[in-house]
């Protein structure tokens, strides 16, 4: 994360960038640092976050909401924001969005942005002009009930079939672990949520593991199909998945504009603590 009293600018993603943010609680251990965090909430914040049973619990609120303030102010370059003056809504299905006071430049209001975290991850996901989700999962979590009992209860009958063939058991656990966050990924991005678009109300195809053989190289890697009628299930979408400090899995969906060949990049920066700074770790063409 970064010590507030000096939040350096960055440049805005350009239309063809996702930029992908992440912190592990773990490593944010300065008091101090926590102090200042706490500092930059209203009210209604603060007593959400000390509201929460337990230490863990409170710090990874208190992050998750400083990751989202102390990320967006750093990409106003032509007018600074404050974190501290930053006011958040959610739209009807409960995603979270910026209320903007100006717009002088057109860039403010079309800053996108959406949140995940687990346990022992926090990611933040920035884009300009598209509609963004994002989801996280630890690589190592394991399921109470057996994996295709709950993908039956979940997921479509033809991604069902997909996981049913894998016969590692261990495969078959980080495969429905990466379908998870995409599907995840994916309602979030239309801004309904799992309440909108039940995960089996639409199947997503991954050619990585049920491969096309005559794939189209102008064919995403990763497609959305909505089942039946769709009628708030749209298709285009463009998806990539990565890793992120080696422990989870992480996906991005957002918005295209249609064009086919149009490569859009996911930039993964770790930010670490205060006295590491911020550092651009990978970069991901979002079509691979």
């Amino acid at each position: 994360m970064f010590c507030t009293s000096s939040l350096s600018p960055l440049q805005l993603p350009s239309r063809m960038e996702t930029h992908l943010w992440y912190v592990l609680p773990k490593e944010v251990k300065s008091d101090s640092l926590l102090s200042q965090y706490v500092d930059l909430l209203p009210p209604h914040e603060k007593d959400h976050v000390f509201s929460m049973r337990g230490d863990e619990l409170q710090k990874s609120a208190l992050l998750a909401r400083a990751l989202v303030r102390t990320t967006i102010s750093r990409y106003q370059i032509h007018s600074h924001v404050s974190p501290r003056s930053l006011v958040f809504r959610k739209n009807t299905h409960g995603k979270p969005e910026v209320i903007w006071e100006h717009s002088d430049d057109g860039h403010p209001s079309q800053l996108h942005f959406n949140l995940s975290h687990t346990s022992s991850l926090i990611a933040c996901g920035v884009t300009i002009g598209s509609p963004i989700g994002i989801d996280v999962e630890e690589k190592q979590r394991t399921m109470k009930s057996n994996i295709l009992s709950f993908a039956k209860r979940y997921f479509s009958c033809e991604e069902v079939e997909v996981l049913s063939a894998i016969l590692d058991p261990e495969v078959q656990r980080q495969e429905f672990l990466k379908l998870w966050t995409l599907k995840e990924a994916y309602v979030k991005a239309l801004g309904i949520g799992f309440s909108g678009a039940p995960f089996n109300t639409f199947t997503i195809r991954s050619r990585a593991i049920n491969p096309n053989p005559n794939p189209n190289p102008e064919d995403s890697a990763i497609v959305v199909v909505p089942l039946e009628k769709p009628t708030n299930l749209t298709t285009n979408w463009q998806f990539a998945q990565v890793e992120l400090a080696g422990s989870h899995y992480a996906a991005v969906c957002r918005q295209t504009d249609g064009l086919l060949g149009d490569k859009k990049q996911t930039c993964i920066a770790n930010t670490g603590g205060p006295e590491e700074g911020d550092m651009w770790k990978n970069l991901v063409d979002l079509t691979e």
